[in-house]
């Protein structure tokens, strides 16, 4: 037997145990005391809270099974089988990873892809007041240059940027972009760059508004795009956090950027899907071309767009023909070819509002 079977075994093994003996996931707040990893020759040794080695063979199985990589270092784990951080430990960057309980990982994906109707509730209010604001004269309010991303990340479903990741490894999302990716041609402006994964983005302005308030941005001084005046009427870059607590005084459910990306997703997905309903057979070269379609607007493996972005009762629901169902039940609505609405109504169907 292999080593990635046994490591899976082990994992399933200590899983069960944890369902028998509880089920409730807990939330870990200090991870301060646990285990720790030791490399010894080609392996490693484990050690508990008060330094000794683990020998107990039912924690080491569990700790194999968390699967944690090799090259980690400063690996601590967590002694509850239960808790919600398994374990935490550097990459070979330096950064921070961690590996959560897959049972908190369910938890989480669940409530974020049943938040997806809300969202999807919420995006012609979000749009409007995004509208209202770049149709505005250009005034580099904090507000007008929020909604100016907003109105990125909206219709091109670009990242919002990680100033780590533009400063590391010189890739970009719309918050971090830099005035030397502002491109000029006979006809047209747009925003070119490399984002995560060297994925190359190319965006075309063609909004009169966003030109504007984009060629008031490149006067200012710095290197950065996305800048405006605070109230000491210091120059201050707009980050990630300000798109999220914005999105938070729209709407109480706690929306972030990265929600546009998974409505975008699954829209696409959802839209492309219904293409396929009246087909007698669909095969599987289908379904992963469209996941690949999907992933390449999105910037992502086809992996990371089906685990994280597509919602996941749309990725089964031919084969368990739920979506023929629901299709038949919808003709009505299938007319006017509104596939925004058409989601909303899916997702509704979906959740039983």
């Amino acid at each position: 037997m292999g080593k990635k079977t046994k490591a899976a075994l082990a994992l399933k093994e200590a899983l069960d145990q944890d369902q028998e003996e509880s089920p409730r996931v807990e939330y870990i707040k200090n991870t301060g005391r646990g285990y720790r990893r030791q490399k010894v020759g080609r392996g490693f040794v484990y050690f508990d809270e008060k330094n000794k080695k683990i020998t107990d063979e039912k924690i080491l199985q569990r700790i194999r099974g968390l699967g944690i990589p090799p090259a980690y270092n400063k690996v601590w784990i967590c002694p509850n089988p239960n808790g919600h951080i398994q374990a935490i430990g550097r990459d070979i960057k330096n950064r921070k990873q961690y590996v959560y309980h897959p049972h908190w990982v369910k938890e989480r994906q669940d409530q974020k892809f049943k938040s997806l109707l809300h969202f999807g509730r919420a995006l012609a209010k979000i749009r409007k007041i995004i509208q209202d604001e770049v149709q505005q004269p250009p005034q580099l309010t904090k507000v007008q240059i929020i909604c100016v991303v907003l109105f990125f990340i909206d219709k091109y479903s670009v990242r919002v940027g990680n100033i780590n990741y533009a400063k590391t490894n010189k890739t970009y999302g719309i918050t971090t972009l830099r005035k030397t990716h502002i491109y000029r041609d006979k006809k047209q402006f747009y925003l070119k760059f490399l984002g995560k994964n060297k994925h190359p983005w190319n965006l075309p302005i063609e909004d009169p508004y966003i030109l504007k308030i984009l060629q008031e941005c490149e006067k200012l001084p710095g290197r950065e795009i996305f800048k405006y005046y605070n109230e000491n009427q210091e120059l201050t870059v707009i980050t990630s956090n300000d798109i999220n607590e914005f999105l938070d005084t729209i709407d109480d459910n706690h929306f972030t950027a990265k929600d546009f990306r998974t409505w975008i997703a699954t829209r696409e997905y959802f839209k492309r899907m219904l293409l396929l309903v009246g087909s007698k057979k669909v095969t599987l070269k289908q379904l992963r071309s469209i996941l690949v379609e999907v992933a390449t607007l999105l910037g992502h493996t086809p992996a990371i767009c089906k685990s994280s972005y597509v919602h996941p009762e749309l990725l089964q629901c031919l084969q368990n023909g739920s979506l023929k169902q629901w299709h038949r039940k919808n003709k009505h609505h299938l007319k006017k070819g509104d596939v925004e609405k058409l989601l909303l109504l899916w997702l509704e169907c979906i959740y039983k509002e």
